[in-house]
């Protein structure tokens, strides 16, 4: 067990750090944002198998997972490349790319690149039901996030909003909890 670290969280801490470390060293010759941009897609695959979506969410057993990515190029071609052959919780990966102004439904997780405040409001608006809605702004949450990535001093980091997840229909794992930065509504 790593110091300072609880139980519960030094095998999913290591593999985390395990997997980004591989990303991050495949890419060292890579300019700044596209490592970032790596990082960042590694943390949308893995956040998918940290959430529990509700009952009749997928039809089949086999139904793929659905991440969509608007805003960001380099994080879904990155993301592409990550899912290839893999799976979360048994389900195939499938990765859209969302074009400015096209519909964000049928999706599982989405991804809503920075951009103006209300843009990002009124993507994460449209994205109903029980998607794992993930932004990358500043006040991403307040905009409609559940979970919001940060990066900052070569890092990168993420919070979470339990309010959010809970009015999509979505459970976030403790596990996942475990290791945000900050989560907002934890003593409610």
């Amino acid at each position: 067990m790593i110091r300072g670290l609880p139980r519960h969280l030094s095998r999913f801490g290591w593999l985390l750090l395990l997997y980004l470390l591989s990303m991050v060293t495949a890419s060292a010759q890579l300019p700044g944002s596209a490592r970032e941009s790596a990082v960042k897609a590694a943390f949308l695959y893995k956040f998918a198998g940290f959430v529990e979506w509700p009952a009749g969410t997928f039809q089949r057993p086999d139904e793929p997972l659905v991440i969509g990515v608007a805003g960001n190029e380099a994080v879904a071609a990155d993301l592409e490349q990550i899912v290839v052959g893999r799976r979360v919780e048994g389900r195939p990966i499938s990765v859209r790319r969302l074009q400015a102004d096209e519909p964000a439904a049928p999706l599982h997780v989405l991804l809503i690149g920075a951009g103006p405040d209300e843009r990002v409001r009124e993507q994460a608006a449209e994205a109903m039901g029980p998607v794992l809605v993930v932004t990358e702004q500043p006040r991403g949450l307040e905009l409609g996030g559940v979970l919001n990535l940060v990066a900052g001093g070569g890092r990168v980091r993420f919070a979470a909003s339990l309010p959010a997840a809970e009015a999509r229909g979505l459970k976030l794992s403790a596990r996942l909890l475990a290791v945000a930065e900050t989560v907002e509504g934890r003593n409610r």
